[in-house]
């Protein structure tokens, strides 16, 4: 499919865009124009993002980031800015995976989940405002979950940072409309093949992968698991300025899973 245009000339600052869904969204968004500044700590996959963008024509950069360090958020957006002179689209993807059942939850588990999902999210967005103002409006994402729509038993602390981050969504939406600034949330169901999937796997050994990612494809109308690039288009979607009447929406994107 031949691109729009959708993001011609804006700039976009992602979290978490070295792998999975962030991945996706870098490539598409520079596809679709924008330029790209992708925050995270994973520098190889990272510098491998921005070399895939560059071969196809696209503006990158990679502004390394520990999210857990609400100081280096503010660098990386200034950085965004020093070098593309704006900021349209804050997008903050990054992930982790929930640390397990509360009685197994500790402290620097549960610290890690809160930090990197809902105060990332938080800071991420208070340093975007001013540049978004003075752009003259933009576009604020949040990557939650099903499972901010919907309690996790085995992750207690997964969905409450996921749910904290959906009404972190609607709350900035009400109080920044009338600067023209969007916030939207998109809520995916599980996605095959990405590290936070392996993560799931690798912090409850208890679960089998086959059986678990069969069973998620059986609870759902669209009996399969979500892909990196579903999950970019609909991120798209929410941050196109052609979409401009849509505010403090948080978009399932899993199947038909919040029907189930």
């Amino acid at each position: 499919m031949e691109p729009l245009m959708l993001l011609h000339s804006k700039v976009a600052l992602i979290t978490g865009a070295a792998t999975g869904i962030g991945r996706a969204s870098a490539l598409l968004f520079a596809r679709e124009g924008a330029r790209i500044a992708i925050a995270d700590i994973n520098r190889p996959d990272a510098e491998r993002t921005v070399a895939d963008i560059e071969k196809e024509g696209g503006q990158a950069c990679f502004v390394e980031c520990d999210l857990r360090q609400t100081g280096r958020i503010a660098d990386a957006v200034d950085e965004t800015v020093r070098r593309y002179g704006r900021l349209d689209v804050f997008f903050h993807n990054a992930g982790v995976a929930g640390p397990g059942l509360l009685e197994h939850t500790t402290e620097a588990q549960y610290d890690q989940v809160m930090d990197i999902h809902l105060k990332a999210g938080f800071f991420g967005a208070k340093y975007a405002l001013p540049h978004l103002r003075r752009a003259g409006g933009g576009s604020i994402l949040f990557t939650a979950s099903g499972l901010g729509l919907r309690p996790s038993r085995q992750s207690p602390a997964y969905s409450a940072s996921k749910a904290g981050l959906l009404m972190l969504a609607r709350a900035l939406a009400v109080a920044h409309a009338e600067d023209g600034i969007r916030v939207n949330a998109i809520c995916p169901g599980p996605i095959d093949s990405t590290p936070l999937w392996q993560g799931v796997l690798a912090r409850n050994p208890d679960i089998v992968a086959d059986s678990y990612a069969e069973m998620n494809r059986q609870v759902r109308p669209i009996k399969r698991l979500g892909n990196p690039e579903e999950m970019a288009r609909a991120a798209l979607f929410l941050v196109a300025p052609e979409n401009s009447y849509i505010t403090g929406v948080a978009l399932p994107v899993d199947g038909g899973g919040a029907m189930s």
